[in-house]
């Protein structure tokens, strides 16, 4: 059975971006007579914002993407990942790095300073994975063959943040495999990072979903929207307005005549298609709404 997920963070309100990673997977999973998970991603807690949560999922509400069961959080699976790590301890994997940032800041590899540091030191340090010199790949549904060397991008790559947070490529296949997640629907941003989590799915014995990177919307000067920069959240007041834009940008061509978001949604998942989907890497051109 198809299993997908919208898996926002709770660092802020959802903004155009991340209406547009909803509406796609949302989408790809009803076509599929699938499930569509909600997963908050909330354990990078210095970053969550009180009010986060409720605006996200009102905001879904109102543009009718309505999710399956519960409303599942990351920070319900802190024991789960450190038995990740336990498990990748016991594969002689992982490594304590006590490099700053500062002292990193030119450097885009990892040079592996600490790489013999198997005993936890003193001073703060976060936790790496030893990566090997071999390629890693994955078909995509929509941008195709993607692979890469791991040990000639990041390099040894963190797990697990000086501050016990758990890292982004752990942390989401620990979450995915919990829930039973096939496939994940998303930006293309995380494209290369996706090489990282397979890396971490093979090693640990997971099963790999399939992947679809849909295109990520960029402001004017090419940075990508995100709550970090503070990107505009999305106008509630018009969810049709906002649907038909984001169906717009994923290659459907809906038409004026819709009075209701969920017609409208009903219409798309029966137009849906994901070889239709730009293959674009990023959006720049586009009106904010």
């Amino acid at each position: 059975m198809y299993v997908g997920r919208f898996a926002p963070t709770t660092s802020g309100p959802l903004h155009l971006g991340s209406l547009l990673a909803a509406v796609a997977s949302y989408l790809d999973a009803r076509s599929h007579d699938g499930q569509w998970l909600l997963r908050l991603d909330d354990i990078d807690e210095p970053r969550t914002s009180a009010n986060a949560e409720k605006i996200a999922l009102t905001t879904l509400e109102i543009h009718g993407l309505e999710w399956d069961g519960v409303v599942v959080r990351q920070s319900d699976h802190r024991d789960r990942y450190w038995d990740a790590i336990a498990e990748l301890r016991k594969k002689e994997l992982i490594f304590y790095c006590t490099c700053s940032r500062r002292k990193l800041r030119n450097t885009a590899t990892y040079p592996g300073y600490c790489r013999t540091r198997l005993v936890k030191p003193s001073d703060p340090a976060s936790i790496r994975v030893h990566v090997p010199d071999r390629k890693i790949g994955f078909e995509d549904r929509i941008q195709g063959s993607v692979e890469g060397n791991l040990s000639v991008g990041e390099g040894d790559f963190v797990v697990m943040r000086k501050e016990a947070i758990v890292a982004y490529p752990l942390a989401v296949i620990v979450d995915d495999d919990i829930t039973g997640v096939t496939d994940v629907v998303r930006g293309a941003d995380l494209l290369e990072n996706t090489l990282t989590q397979i890396f971490l799915i093979e090693t640990l014995d997971l099963a790999i979903p399939r992947y679809a990177h849909i295109p990520v919307l960029n402001q004017r000067n090419e940075i990508k929207l995100s709550k970090r920069d503070q990107a505009f959240a999305i106008d509630n007041r018009v969810p049709l307005l906002n649907l038909v834009s984001a169906l717009h940008m994923l290659g459907l061509d809906p038409s004026s005549d819709h009075q209701d978001v969920h017609l409208l949604l009903i219409w798309a998942i029966e137009q849906w298609d994901v070889r239709n989907v730009p293959k674009e890497v990023a959006i720049k051109d586009f009106i904010s709404i």
